[in-house]
């Protein structure tokens, strides 16, 4: 999907559209709260497991559906922000949704660090996130957008971090069909 679109920003580039984006800072993870013992239970019957640690990893159904709506969200404002670009718009209607895929962006990395993915996926999860990161500062540039020539250079900028090969990785892995941009426009 994302190449789709990639393409369909560079025939707008080359008739005239365009625009830029900026970083935002990564959501903070979760935090351990320290407790005090709740009664006077003897030591030795707490066992290494109910001291904190990291939850099990995902079964491969369980980490399908949550990949799946992990994605979903930035996957649905992208393909609004290509409607937008390409049925001409106005760059304040570009930049409102240049301003969702940014919070959905947001959203999807958290969702991929935070969760326990299967062993063989967890390296494509984590550098999906990476790549997604590393575009948070030309996504915030496409929200500041202020002619459809800066709006098409931001997305295309942001567009050059995305990780399509570790996307089929992860789709491949979990046995999820392959990327139809059907599935994600309105």
């Amino acid at each position: 999907m994302r190449r789709l679109i990639t393409t369909s920003l560079v025939l707008l580039l080359v008739t005239g559209c365009a625009s830029t984006a900026d970083g935002a800072s990564e959501p903070a993870g979760p935090t351990a709260q320290a407790t005090g013992p709740a009664s006077a239970a003897p030591q030795t019957s707490m066992s290494a497991s109910a001291a904190p640690s990291e939850p099990a990893r995902l079964g491969a159904k369980e980490a399908a559906v949550q990949y799946l709506e992990a994605v979903r969200p930035y996957n649905e404002a992208l393909e609004e922000l290509e409607t937008a670009i390409n049925t001409g718009q106005p760059v304040e209607v570009q930049r409102e949704q240049a301003a969702a895929t940014l919070t959905a962006l947001k959203v999807e990395i958290k969702a991929l660090r935070g969760a326990r993915w299967p062993a063989k996926v967890e390296p494509h999860a984590l550098s999906l996130a990476d790549a997604g990161q590393r575009a948070l500062p030309s996504w915030k540039a496409a929200t500041a957008a202020t002619t459809a020539e800066d709006m098409v250079t931001a997305v295309l900028a942001a567009l050059e971090h995305d990780d399509q090969a570790a996307a089929d990785a992860i789709r491949r892995l979990l046995s999820l069909d392959q990327y139809d941009e059907g599935d994600y426009s309105s």
